[in-house]
């Protein structure tokens, strides 16, 4: 079988047009991030070819490799990177920045969707360790999001495994009885403090709310059809903080309003049923993993990324793919959708994975 014979056009195409749609709302935030993020662009989309064209057994034999290197540039990171917003979660080299953590979600769903094609209570208890050790060093940072993130990807891929909720229920009790623990010895005061303000908003409102309370203001002002683009007040007045990054969709909604919120999440949501459309008739259980796993990551940055923007979640400063500014989560998602296309192509409509 000819690996890439299969091109699918429909998710790479999905993808740019989300890109397009990221620069034009990027240019109305600030002008002089478009470019670099133009550059991010196109090296994510040459990212999705070349995973693309990489034959199979070579990215499988690079599982524990990738798993091993984004773990110890995690390790690293904590000694050797740059301290912004009193964390340390990127390395600073020749002006560009390199976020470690970025790399190790992707590392997780390739080792985890491995080692779940065993479903033993062994394998179980190996992904729980491979698993830990990346969340533990993100705490360090700290980054608060994407612990809860790699957290989600385990738990996720385990319950796509098929693996008995007798095993899983257990799991996810033990994990309840852990949050207290995280919450008062891990977990820094700004930290505490975001949470404190998503459940009581008027009372931080000069301080950890500030950024939501201005955000909803101006998601809530562009009504159904929006206030139109380059001459809303907030983005002309940059009134919401770290708008090109974290609280990029207070500038979707206020320029373009509802209807352009629902436009472009009809761009996820349409790669998502894609995807999905075609994973009965996958290669093997591997890619399967792999796609749910990569799905589920799209899917948790576009609810908490939203969710913020509009207050219904707690500020994790989790992006926007392919909206927010940033370069390593930009090419990051720009090589997921690579496995995406590499799922797709080695589809063989001969067979059903259930």
């Amino acid at each position: 079988m000819k690996e890439n014979k299969n091109f699918d056009l429909v998710v790479f195409l999905f993808m740019v047009i989300l890109m397009i749609f990221g620069l034009l709302n990027l240019y109305s935030v600030s002008k002089t991030l478009f470019l670099k993020q133009l550059i991010w662009d196109f090296l994510a989309a040459f990212g999705a070819i070349s995973v693309y064209f990489l034959k199979e057994n070579f990215l499988r034999k690079m599982i524990f490799l990738l798993y091993f290197l984004s773990t110890i540039l995690l390790l690293a990171v904590l000694f050797f990177g740059t301290r912004i917003y009193g964390s340390i979660r990127w390395f600073r080299i020749f002006g560009v920045s390199f976020q470690p953590s970025e790399l190790s979600k992707l590392t997780l769903i390739l080792l985890l969707s491995y080692i779940f094609l065993k479903r033993d209570v062994k394998s179980i208890f190996i992904s729980i360790v491979a698993t830990l050790i990346p969340v533990f060093l993100i705490l360090k940072e700290p980054d608060l999001g994407m612990t809860i993130l790699h957290l989600f990807i385990w738990f996720i891929l385990l319950y796509f495994s098929g693996v008995s909720l007798k095993i899983i229920l257990p799991l996810i009790g033990t994990g309840f009885t852990m949050i207290p623990i995280v919450y008062f010895f891990f977990l820094k005061d700004y930290q505490r403090n975001r949470i404190l303000s998503f459940l009581n908003p008027e009372k931080y409102a000069k301080g950890a709310a500030y950024n939501v309370i201005m955000s909803r203001s101006a998601i809530g002002s562009g009504g159904l059809f929006g206030n139109g683009y380059l001459i809303s007040p907030a983005v002309k007045g940059y009134y919401v903080p770290k708008m090109e990054t974290d609280f990029i969709f207070s500038a979707i909604g206020e320029q373009f309003g509802f209807l352009g919120s629902v436009v472009l999440l009809s761009g996820y949501i349409l790669i998502v049923l894609r995807v999905f459309s075609k994973m009965k008739y996958y290669k093997d259980d591997y890619w399967k993993l792999v796609s749910v796993g990569i799905l589920a990551v799209f899917v948790f940055h576009v609810f908490e990324n939203i969710g913020m923007n509009i207050g219904i979640m707690p500020v994790t400063g989790i992006p926007l793919p392919f909206i927010s500014y940033g370069g390593t989560s930009t090419f990051i998602f720009g090589l997921m959708v690579g496995f995406l296309l590499k799922a797709l192509a080695l589809v063989d409509k001969s067979r059903k994975v259930v």
